[in-house]
């Protein structure tokens, strides 16, 4: 075709010539943006030693493909190649003030004396603030004592950009790591702890971040307390007939345990928690000692502690003695012993009738003395009457006894 066109600056796109880029573009500040860019040109796509430039609606060159030719934007790129109807460009580090209306010039060899101004296809580039945060790599799960590598990848839609990667961490003071990447071992402490990555763009003195807060994962550890805290020594508990405890297992786990209470070989309550689990024991009777187990399990492992329940027995009565002594001869000792099953009451009883049988016996042993003791002293008196030649008649005989029997 021997039809030219040099400086066409009309708004109408002569025949032959055509071009496909976006209107609009949008990029946050500090970003790269690429916008893809194809034309023909006197119904050609491809050409020899030819040159592309974007220029600004004051005609001043943004960008080009020929690297001797002086342009105002250092971060503007001709990245197409004009010889294959390429005109895509970049812009990194975008800037406000690089908000604004920019067209394609396209430039044949010197023999096809070939120019062209795009001007009623204009890209329209808005540069917005910065809002987009970095991404950081999937973990999934973290376990306890499993190293881990983290990648954070800051926010763009093109290479080229290279901002500042900076790393906390909010259990560690200051900075935790300087570079897209760090490495590091879980700990049970490190489990919901923050972690940000932060971009830091120096050409426009901007940065965002990105947090996460990390799920650490770990086998069940138990403790076994007494009510809310109290310590059990050696595994064992003595309670008293009676008397009422609470055992509660603390359970410490990612992710939630489950837990079960054992009577012996027996499960008595079972619940998936992550907390731990109550065993009630009311009315503590002989039936209930044993020994009680709490165990816990998820997929990275099990644990399990005991507590022996004992019942402390019951203080024995004393032995209580009654002795009562007379002259000449001892009162028989009369002895209660109060057996271990009787209560306090009964062993006031079984003392009392004791006492009471006691003191009748006495009494009846008293009786007996007396009387063997009068009946001495009358045959004494009688002895003694004859001895002395007295006589006696039957009438006077008779009124002695009457009298000593009456």
């Amino acid at each position: 075709m021997d039809v030219h066109v040099t400086d066409v600056w009309c708004q109408s796109v002569p025949a032959g010539f055509s071009i496909q880029v976006q209107p609009s573009i949008t990029v946050q500040e500090g970003l790269c943006v690429i916008i893809p860019c194809a034309f023909t040109a006197d119904y050609k796509t491809t050409f020899t030693n030819s040159t592309g430039y974007w220029k600004s609606d004051f005609e001043t060159n943004i960008a080009s493909s020929n690297t001797s030719v002086p342009i105002v934007k250092e971060n503007f790129h001709v990245t197409g190649n004009p010889d294959n109807g390429d005109c895509s460009l970049k812009v990194t580090d975008a800037r406000k003030q690089d908000t604004g209306s920019y067209f394609f010039r396209f430039e044949g060899s010197k023999e096809s004396n070939i120019k062209y101004n795009f001007l009623a296809h204009k890209v329209t580039l808005l540069v917005t603030d910065l809002t987009q945060k970095p991404e950081i790599s999937n973990l999934g799960h973290l376990r306890v004592g499993e190293e881990v590598t983290l990648t954070c990848f800051p926010p763009g839609n093109c290479d080229g950009i290279h901002p500042t990667i900076t790393w906390w961490k909010d259990n560690l003071a200051g900075i935790w790591g300087k570079s897209s990447t760090v490495t590091f071992t879980p700990l049970l402490s490190d489990h919901k702890t923050s972690i940000t990555c932060e971009a830091n763009y120096p050409a426009v003195r901007s940065s965002t971040q990105k947090t996460i807060v990390l799920d650490v994962q770990y086998p069940p550890s138990i403790n076994i307390f007494i009510g809310p805290s109290g310590m059990i020594a050696n595994h064992t508990m003595v309670l008293n007939e009676g008397d009422s405890v609470i055992l509660n297992c603390s359970v410490i786990s990612n992710p939630a345990a489950y837990v079960t209470w054992t009577k012996g070989e027996n499960t008595v309550v079972s619940s998936v928690t992550g907390q731990g689990l109550e065993l009630y024991l009311m009315d503590i009777t002989s039936r209930d000692i044993n020994t009680y187990s709490c165990s816990a399990w998820n997929q990275h492992g099990d644990t399990s502690d005991f507590v022996d329940i004992l019942l402390q027995p019951k203080n024995e009565v004393p032995v209580t003695k009654l002795s009562f002594e007379t002259s000449p001869t001892p009162a028989p000792e009369i002895a209660t012993v109060s057996s271990p099953q009787c209560g306090p009451r009964e062993i006031d009883f079984i003392i009392l009738g004791a006492f009471i049988a006691g003191n009748i016996l006495i009494l009846s042993l008293i009786a007996l003395a007396l009387l063997c003791c009068v009946r001495r002293n009358m045959k004494k008196r009688q002895e003694a009457i004859i001895n002395n030649g007295e006589e006696l008649s039957a009438q006077g005989t008779a009124s002695v006894y009457k009298n000593l029997t009456e």
